[in-house]
């Protein structure tokens, strides 16, 4: 095992229903149930009714003014819902709520992150550097310079765009880091150059820590269809969808090199996989189309936009070797 995962927080993520009490939960079928953490976004089917995230110890659960959280042994999570009006700029909401889930996990002694996921409205609206999604990025890295986060501290994450009109911003974090990994078929989010805005995305193509027993558990970002920084068949879900399998399994490959584990060098019954389309209708075809690429793994589908307004379809994962 590498070495930057002996001193790592142990988590295990399964579909529920699970034995023991979730330190968060993502219901798919009833997201609006008691302690689920909904996405926002319309559920189109699958195979995964959810996810349950589980650490060491018991349960316990908290709220610091508008911010609720749960704690598990090592591992924190911690939730923040609030008002985002589609026509504003986001800016500023987001710097002020990334430094309050910051300075809360640190005065839990949870200071490192391990997993992010953001869903936002109108995420493509606005013309260059006033798109939404740019002004995201500019606030989160704003807040991120201010508390002292480096690149080397930034971990997995998902970004996308909701109908409903709420920033949902949900962390995990630990007591101790993780390893991250980049993918050495794309440049590093928080390398693109000027064209993609003024900041660039603050995450890390994958998150590593260790899970039951000898097991690796890997936290995939989400992955659309980007090669080096750039954006490959605009307009064409289908090339888009084999350009993700792409990725994926070379972001896999090289996770396997990294941690020493090479049960992680592909999808397998315990992979756990979200995908969002940004049109319904493409739904069926692109998850046959992953089905066939992995087959065994579970796949859940919803309908959301994607970062970049060229992009129609990005997956995320979670998997265990």
């Amino acid at each position: 095992m590498n070495s930057k995962l002996e001193a790592a927080p142990r988590l295990l993520v399964a579909d529920p229903p699970v034995d023991g009490e979730a330190l968060l939960r993502f219901d798919f079928l009833d997201p609006a149930g008691a302690g689920a953490w909904p996405l926002g976004l319309e559920h189109l089917g699958g195979d995964l009714n959810g996810e349950c995230w589980l650490a060491r110890g018991e349960a316990i659960r908290g709220e610091s003014g508008a911010i609720r959280w749960g704690r598990a042994g090592d591992l924190l999570a911690t939730c923040l819902v609030i008002d985002d009006p589609p026509d504003s700029d986001p800016e500023a909401r987001v710097a002020e709520a990334y430094r309050r889930l910051i300075a809360g996990i640190r005065e839990q002694g949870c200071p490192h992150l391990i997993r992010a996921w953001n869903y936002m409205p109108a995420i493509n609206r606005g013309e260059g550097d006033q798109e939404r999604y740019r002004r995201f990025c500019s606030g989160r890295a704003q807040a991120l310079e201010e508390m002292a986060v480096d690149e080397a501290g930034l971990s997995a994450c998902t970004a996308i765009g909701t109908d409903e009109e709420r920033l949902r911003i949900y962390l995990l974090s630990a007591r101790s880091p993780a390893l991250h990994i980049e993918n050495p078929r794309q440049v590093s989010a928080y390398r693109y150059p000027r064209r993609y805005g003024p900041r660039s995305p603050s995450f890390a193509r994958a998150t590593a820590l260790r899970g039951q027993g000898d097991e690796v558990v890997l936290s995939v970002s989400g992955t659309a269809s980007v090669v080096g920084h750039e954006t490959r068949h605009e307009g064409d879900v289908m090339a888009q969808a084999d350009e993700i399998i792409a990725n994926i399994d070379t972001l896999l490959d090289h996770s396997a090199a990294e941690t020493g584990r090479s049960g992680l060098r592909s999808f397998n019954p315990h992979s756990l996989i979200r995908v969002y389309v940004r049109e319904s209708t493409d739904w069926p075809r692109v998850e046959g189309h992953f089905r066939q690429a992995w087959p065994g793994a579970r796949l859940a589908g919803f309908r959301g936009d994607i970062c970049r307004s060229d992009l129609l379809v990005e997956i995320e994962a979670v998997t265990r070797a």
